[in-house]
């Protein structure tokens, strides 16, 4: 999602090589939360050892300085203040295994060193038959305010008769152009596969991310939609194209179903309320973590008392009222999980108090006759089709709603859905996908 939406933060690890008798480079490895859950994260060990930087890619987050308290032999301890971050670990066999803490969370995490290439075989490489212009578009946000979008327009060399083009918004999470994670860069391989099925297409960064400007700390949904907004507008000022539809993934389907446009691919788009999705996510975490089913349902209920009331009366009067809305017993367990929202709502992140409370029913059931092409991952453990399936077809009666077997929230031949697999599958995105979502643009 466009930020993070745990007050834990979801890792992935990259800690590097060892010189002598030092723990010194780059290495990688996955920090697991829950289930189905996890966020890379790199340490990259410089100058012989003595300092330390940590980057979050999945998330956007580079060069994060962080302090090295000890690293000597076959061990380390380091310190990332900025993000209350605290490693100790070990070298044995190859891997740098230790404890991950942050704030109260505590979680093993083991390293590996970091492979220098992926196989990413569907990345497009040159020489291509189309051709690209690197564009800006300026956008007046929403509570954010302006941003100048920078991004790329993909031209094929026999566009269809119908001349259409796609603009493509990424999901939650500050992403670039590319939607790029793990490695794999989704975003690129799609429009790639439009152009040489004469289907033009914008991508473009982030507001605040790579070569886009504008604010993020005050951005919502509705910030990004607005960006978006101000794409299609952009596309429709080129007189190079007939039709112009957007291509949404997560959080951009929703969006997709927000703006103005001539036809909509969603993938994985959400269906139920936002508070409903992260309950959904939190019980599935907490499941995993070996809770019992009561305090998973008392805490599920609480989550949607708790965004209710940021919504109704604002983040300070929930803090000071938590007991009240929880309606807890005072013991470790529930008090473990009070300090959990206690941190939510004093992160003041108006992303997801926005997210929480936002209902994409709303959008979805004014869809009318334009022509929308709905696609899940039978797999996917975020926008789970079991949810968010029937309620779709409910709202958006005319629309194209398909689910296709084995596949995850990124639209790959997957064993779990989960997260930690995304980066070991060599596939970005499923070739029958690729085909629906140029086969439907094809007859708008």
């Amino acid at each position: 999602m466009k930020h993070l939406i745990s007050v834990v933060l979801l890792v992935c690890a990259a800690l590097a090589g060892m010189a002598q008798g030092i723990v010194d480079g780059s290495w990688e490895g996955l920090l697991t939360v829950g289930k189905n859950s996890a966020i890379r994260i790199v340490f990259n060990f410089k100058d012989d050892g003595k300092t330390v930087t940590l980057d979050s890619p999945d998330q956007g987050g580079y060069d994060i300085a962080g302090k090295v308290k000890y690293n000597s032999g076959d061990s380390v301890n380091i310190t990332v203040a900025r993000l209350a971050v605290r490693f100790a670990g070990s070298v044995k066999d190859g891997k740098l295994s230790g404890i991950f803490r942050q704030g109260i969370a505590k979680m093993p995490l083991q390293l590996s060193r970091k492979e220098s290439v992926r196989r990413r075989p569907q990345t497009p490489q040159p020489p291509y038959p189309y051709t690209t212009e690197d564009v800006t578009f300026t956008s007046g946000g929403s509570g954010a305010g302006n941003a100048t979008l920078a991004g790329t327009l993909t031209l094929p060399d026999k566009p269809l008769e119908s001349h259409p083009v796609v603009l493509m918004v990424t999901g939650s999470g500050l992403q670039n152009r590319d939607e790029e994670v793990f490695g794999h860069k989704p975003f690129a391989v799609i429009a790639d596969y439009l152009a040489r099925q004469g289907i033009a297409s914008l991508r473009y960064d982030d507001r605040g991310t790579a070569s886009s400007t504008g604010d993020v700390t005050r951005a919502t949904t509705h910030d990004f939609a607005a960006d978006a907004a101000a794409g299609v507008k952009y596309l429709r000022q080129d007189s190079r194209f007939d039709k112009v539809g957007v291509l949404g993934h997560s959080e951009g389907a929703t969006i997709s179903f927000m703006i103005p446009s001539d036809f909509i691919v969603a993938v994985g788009a959400p269906a139920l309320r936002g508070d409903s999705i992260l309950r959904y996510q939190s019980a599935q975490a907490m499941a995993a973590q070996g809770l019992d089913k009561e305090v998973i349902d008392e805490y599920g209920e609480a989550l949607l008392r708790f965004y209710q009331t940021i919504a109704d009366k604002g983040a300070v009067y929930t803090a000071a009222h938590l007991d009240e809305i929880c309606g807890w017993a005072d013991d470790p367990i529930h008090n473990t999980l009070k300090t959990n929202l206690k941190q939510i709502a004093a992160s003041n992140n108006a992303w997801i108090f926005t997210f929480a409370t936002m209902s994409p029913s709303k959008y979805i059931t004014a869809l009318g006759d334009k022509p929308a092409l709905v696609l899940y991952g039978e797999k996917d453990v975020h926008v789970p089709p079991s949810l968010n399936e029937a309620p779709m077809r409910a709202m958006a009666p005319k629309a194209d709603v398909r689910v296709y077997p084995g596949l995850n929230h990124i639209m790959q031949h997957a064993v779990t859905g989960a997260v930690t697999e995304y980066g070991d599958i060599e596939e970005t995105i499923s070739p029958e996908v690729l085909e629906a979502i140029a086969s439907f643009i094809s007859n708008q």
